[in-house]
């Protein structure tokens, strides 16, 4: 009778080990279907092709295309995983500081998403007429839905973005609102342009405000990027006193042609002077 008593338990034991190791073994199956990619290339061979090139090619499709669970369980375009949105993206990319404040971001706001500037496993493919002039991708990318710029890029005073030069990106944050950063506006244009960057002891206040005030940055058809030629440029802000810009210096005296056509040449401290006020040199 014992004998037969311990043959039971001992059977008891074995099978409840054996349901154990089968459920264990089971779940792990299930686990690898969901979280191994090979198993969505089984029928997505052009999409794992791509993404096994790609900058993600490390993470499985899980980690991006949520519904994968329910797809595997029952294949078919009713349950069909969706494709990561900025949300999904931001799983990851929110600890970049370039890409913290794409809430606030202008692309945002117009109601893009990530996936109107990137692929999810390669790089974008770009359209749009005269893109491939651009020899940087990414100036290429953003022309190609920023049609009034692209055409600013032809004008005779241009930056060298065609030429490869610069970037949009050098300039713009795409992930990110204007306002974002406690900067001035003109700390973007001296990164490059450290020529003309102060302070000065005589300072020209539009400089010190803002580059835009007589530049245009993009393109113009008037030499160092000008919003308009001299002297209309500085007729905005500025009126002829007669007495320093007539002839023989007098009031109520005739100004000639020569002071009209071109104002730095006489103030040629445009951007700011360490020495004179009228920023003449």
């Amino acid at each position: 009778m014992n004998k037969i008593i311990g043959s039971l338990g001992r059977m008891f034991v074995a099978m409840s080990l054996a349901f154990i190791f089968v459920g264990a073994f089971g779940l792990s199956i299930a686990r690898a279907g969901t979280e191994d990619s090979s198993v969505c290339a089984s029928c997505h061979d052009a999409a794992a092709a791509t993404h096994a090139k790609g900058v993600h090619a490390r993470l499985d499709c899980a980690k991006c295309h949520s519904g994968t669970e329910k797809h595997l369980a029952a294949p078919g375009p009713d349950t069909k995983p969706a494709r990561p949105d900025a949300a999904a993206c931001q799983v990851c990319h929110i600890k970049d500081a370039n890409r913290m404040n794409w809430a606030f971001s202008e692309h945002k706001q117009a109601g893009l998403d990530c996936t109107a500037c990137h692929s999810n496993h390669t790089p974008k493919k770009i359209k749009g007429a005269n893109t491939g002039k651009y020899k940087d991708a990414n100036s290429a990318l953003c022309v190609s839905c920023h049609r009034e710029v692209n055409a600013r890029f032809n004008m005779p005073s241009h930056h060298p973005l065609k030429e490869g030069g610069v970037s949009c990106v050098d300039c713009h944050n795409p992930h990110a609102g204007k306002n974002q950063a406690l900067t001035l506006k003109t700390e973007v244009c001296t990164k490059c342009h450290q020529a003309v960057r102060g302070p000065h002891a005589m300072e020209h206040p539009p400089v010190v405000e803002d580059c835009l005030t007589c530049h245009t940055p993009h393109g113009s058809p008037i030499r160092k990027l000008l919003k308009l030629a001299q002297p209309a440029l500085c007729l905005r802000c500025h009126s002829l006193a007669a007495n320093r810009h007539a002839i023989g210096a007098v009031a109520d005296g005739r100004v000639t042609g020569s002071v009209l056509r071109n104002c730095t040449a006489c103030h040629g401290g445009i951007h700011g002077s360490a020495f004179d006020q009228h920023l003449r040199y």
